[in-house]
């Protein structure tokens, strides 16, 4: 399992210590068998999307919670 996780603010420590974690639940559900090799291949291939960040999406909430439909400028 190549590594996926990216997150800047974790130091490389920690990093490899959720990566650990995240590789030996996925043994174990091997094991137990809720995956399979071939079902672990397809998640593997799968393309992960990032979430939006907060400010692309902030614009959509700024008329509720500033603007007069606010339900408390009613």
């Amino acid at each position: 399992m190549a590594d996926f996780l990216e997150i800047r603010s974790l130091k490389d420590k920690d990093k490899k210590k959720i990566l650990a974690e995240i590789a030996k639940r996925i043994e174990d559900k091997k094991k137990n068998g809720i995956f399979t090799e071939k079902e672990i291949q397809e998640i593997e291939k799968m393309e992960l999307h990032p979430l939006p960040d907060i400010l692309d999406v902030q614009s959509v909430y700024e008329s509720f919670l500033y603007g007069k439909d606010h339900p408390e400028k009613k």
